[in-house]
This record gives C-alpha cells, structure tokens and sequence, in this order.
C-alpha cells in the first residue's frame, strides 16, 4: 500500500509540472500578442501621421495650383488692358508741326495709367509688386499681393475649397502611398474636414495572432488629421 501511495504522489507531480508548462507556454504566446498588436499599433499610427502629412501637403499643392491659374490668367488681361491704354495715351500726343507742351515726366505718365487701369479693373490700390510688373515684365510679382488684388476672400475661399474637393483622388493617392511607405496595409479613410479646412486620414494594419485566429479580429487601425497650410494673409474658409 505504501509503494502504491508513493506512486501516486510521483504522477501527480508528474501532471503539475506539465500542466504548469503548457501554461507557461500558453501565457507566452498570449503575451506574444500583446506585443504583437502593440507593435502594430504603433505602425498603424506612425502610418496615419505620415499618410496625413502628404495628404495635406498635397491639397496645398492642388490649391496653389488653381491660384497660380487665375493669377497668370488676370495678369494676362491686366497686361492686354495697360497695353491698350499706353497706346491710347500715346495717339492722344500732338502731331507733326503742332505746338506741343514739354513732354510730362515719365513717372507722372506711368501713375496716370496706372489710375485709369485702376477705376477700370478694380477700383482698388494696385500693390507695389504689380505696378513694378507693368513697368517691367521680368519684375517678380507677390503672389498673394497679386491675389488679394484680383480677388476678395470669398472668392478666394471657395476657388480653394472648391479645388481640394474636386481632386480628393489625386490627394488619396499620397496618402495611401505614405502610409504603405511607413507599414500600413491600407487607409480605410481619406476625408477633407471642410469647416477646419483638414485632412483625417484613417489607416490600418492587419494584426497577427498566435492563440487565435486572425479572421476573427479587424485590422488594427489608427487615425490622423493636419490642417492645410494656408498662405499667409489669407484665411480660407469652406462652406
């Protein structure tokens, strides 16, 4: 009786221990994936951060685009309307063997023309930059001056706005580029926040587990948002 006893004690130590070691095993890989998702957290996130970051520098780009349209356009027609008004101002000089007044001071002639392409265009003070450019193609214009110049901040405002949500593909695309570059398997969201003018981006990971089965379990995502920057003198606003 005593020898079996003693059996017994030695098996049921036997299945303590292996008992014991299939939990060690097991809480190993639970915390395998723990780790595991936080590492993927934190690929997710970095992913976001980089994809909203392209994304809105993107829809900057998309913007200043569409200004620098208009701007080339309105100088065009501000070129044609000085042109058209030297030449007018110039038919009006006296003619051959009539009794002329000295001839004025050539700044006098340049500001005169610059009024009258003033009360026609725009009634506004045209900025220096501009006068500068009618005197001298080759000046370099401020483009915001010139901006502010041609538009006002509705107009402004809404050719911005207007611009970013007409070419959303072009800005998801940079987006979903950056945050493959950075680890992500997709982005499940590329919006523009009108009211904030912001980007949100949301991008994901795929999770791989040890103790269950991946199916069962989403992607494991994060999200991002980052204001477009705006020129400075210009505040941007979408309806």
């Amino acid at each position: 009786m005593k020898k079996y006893l003693e059996n017994q004690r030695g098996g049921s130590m036997l299945l303590v221990i292996v008992g014991m070691l299939l939990a060690s095993i097991f809480i190993s890989f639970m915390f395998f994936d723990f780790f595991n998702v936080f590492i993927s957290k934190r690929v997710s996130q970095t992913s976001a951060d980089a994809a909203v970051l392209a994304a809105a520098k993107e829809a900057r780009l998309v913007y200043e685009e569409k200004y620098t349209d208009a701007i080339e356009s309105e100088l065009e027609d501000l070129r044609d309307l000085f042109d058209d008004k030297k030449e007018d101002d110039g038919s009006e000089e006296g003619g051959e063997g009539e009794e002329t007044e000295p001839p004025p001071n050539p700044d006098t002639i340049f500001d005169g023309l610059i009024d009258e392409v003033n009360k026609i265009y725009k009634k506004a003070t045209m900025p220096p930059s501009l006068k500068d450019w009618l005197e001298d193609p080759d000046a370099e214009i401020d483009p915001v001056e010139a901006l502010k110049y041609f538009y006002d901040d509705d107009e402004l405002s809404s050719m911005a706005c207007s611009a970013v949500k007409g070419d959303m593909e072009r800005i998801r695309q940079a987006a979903e580029d950056y945050a493959k570059k950075n680890g992500a398997d997709r982005n499940v969201t590329v919006d523009f926040k009108q009211s904030e003018f912001k980007i949100f981006v949301e991008s994901e990971k795929d999770g791989s587990f040890v103790t269950v089965d991946d199916e069962l379990f989403e992607g494991i995502d994060a999200d991002a948002s980052a204001t477009i920057k705006q020129p400075k003198g210009i505040d941007i606003e979408c309806n």
